[in-house]
């Protein structure tokens, strides 16, 4: 009955948000609640009867996944606000201008640099704070090349994705403490893999900006020479501030990313810190002018906020009732005993929506030791199932639906959940594919 409720319960999610006429908050809370009631009704939690006890039980759900994501509910908190408060001084209209005059006229060259600097921002293995930097860093290139947002969600996601699978990184950790798999050893077996992935997510630059350029995106020559030459229409920044305070915005940024990639800053105290400072900085009218700022920006995060709370009470509800489990074993049963040998390859093939609909904490924690279980009694190694949940997991993290960080990427990005999965599930499964297969071609794991 578990397993029953929990895919009905992500089905009709799914199919709610693809719709798109209902908000996520009421989606992800009604559900959830529903789910709970369910339930309790059929005897599937017998320690939950009665509507005292319900009620009980979902605020202690409610505690568990409001815990899970406090932090990411923090960190966007005064992330959005700080980029903002800088966007406002007009410091990212500076970056694009200095760059295009450096650059040529070409979307490719757009594509490239999102993939370098979601390499040098995905180098500590966070997902939030890639999404942080890169992201709204971007953005405003995007817009001035008229290149769909979509396609930046989608280049951030992948290439931190196959930069995931470093040992270094939360998703081996996690996976290494599951299966007692040693994290140095995965990466060693993933290494040509994630090699394999960048040479892909490079190639496709050239081939998808050629097809941008010929669907209209990008700039013309006259557009282009405007900009480089300075004669382009500047829009008058939010905030009156000078050219050397935007040049301490951007040291003052520069070290702040440093200090979190480097380890001596958690990232949530980063942005607090750093936030005051861009505040003191770039609002010359005082307490008035800084408060007014908090409340502009301060409504977006609030959207975010809700989003984030919303989907912690269905991760505490998923893990709590144990429907997380029940759905896992429920898959594992459906593999055929003559499939066996092929288990781990089809794990791989899978692991982009399986990751998707489960979420990766439960796919490397939960289904990956059943899984080498289950791969070392069909003559395989415990070695082989890691790396096929890996490698799925790793670039599906900008689709999972039970988890905060792909929310925070779609408020910084401007992109709707449906959309993201409209337009980016197709290519990253296909990557995904790709992947699994070159990692059967190099012994990851047997075909």
């Amino acid at each position: 009955m578990l397993a029953t409720v929990g895919f009905i319960l992500v089905i009709v999610m799914v199919a709610l948000i693809i719709w798109g006429k209902v908000a996520l908050p009421p989606i992800l809370i009604l559900l959830s609640t529903a789910a709970v009631i369910v339930l309790s009704l059929t005897g599937a939690l017998p320690d939950v009867v009665g509507p005292l006890a319900i009620l009980d039980a979902l605020k202690g759900y409610i505690g568990t996944g409001a815990n899970s994501v406090l932090n990411t509910v923090v960190l966007f908190t005064f992330a959005i606000v700080y980029f903002n408060v800088l966007s406002d001084a007009g410091m990212f209209d500076m970056i694009v201008g200095a760059v295009m005059k450096r650059m040529g006229n070409h979307v490719s060259a757009i594509l490239l640099m999102t993939c370098f600097l979601a390499f040098i921002s995905h180098l500590d293995g966070s997902g939030a704070t890639t999404m942080l930097i890169t992201i709204p860093t971007m953005l405003p290139l995007y817009k001035k090349m008229r290149i769909p947002n979509v396609i930046l969600l989608c280049y951030v996601g992948l290439w931190s994705g196959v930069e995931n699978m470093l040992p270094w990184t939360s998703a081996l950790a996690r996976v290494s403490a599951s299966t007692g798999v040693d994290a140095y050893e995965l990466w060693n077996v993933l290494l040509p893999v994630q090699i394999v992935g960048f040479i892909i997510l490079i190639v496709s630059c050239f081939v998808l900006g050629n097809i941008l350029k010929a669907k209209g995106c990008g700039m013309s020559d006259e557009e282009f020479n405007l900009i480089k030459s300075g004669m382009g229409k500047k829009e008058e920044p939010v905030l009156k501030v000078s050219n050397t305070v935007l040049y301490i915005d951007m040291i003052m940024t520069v070290v702040m990313v440093v200090a979190m990639l480097l380890g001596w800053l958690n990232t949530n105290v980063a942005f607090m810190i750093f936030l005051s400072f861009a505040l003191l900085l770039n609002c010359p009218e005082g307490a008035r002018q800084m408060t007014a700022q908090i409340r502009k920006h301060g409504a977006t995060a609030l959207n975010m906020v809700m989003i984030l709370f919303s989907i912690g009470m269905l991760v505490g509800v998923m893990k709590d009732t144990g429907m997380m489990n029940a759905m896992t074993e429920a898959l594992v049963s459906l593999v055929p005993e003559a499939m066996g040998s092929h288990l781990t390859f089809i794990i791989a093939l899978l692991s982009v929506p399986l990751s998707m609909a489960v979420g990766s904490d439960s796919l490397y924690m939960i289904m990956a030791p059943i899984f080498g279980n289950m791969a070392v009694a069909f003559g395989g190694t415990t070695m082989h199932a890691a790396a096929a949940c890996v490698i799925g997991a790793c670039i599906a993290a900008n689709l999972c639906l039970v988890a905060p960080t792909p929310y925070l990427a779609l408020g910084l990005a401007e992109v709707e959940m449906k959309d993201n999965l409209k337009y980016n599930f197709f290519p990253t499964w296909v990557l995904g594919i790709v992947l699994a297969i070159a990692g059967a071609i190099v012994g990851a794991f047997p075909f």
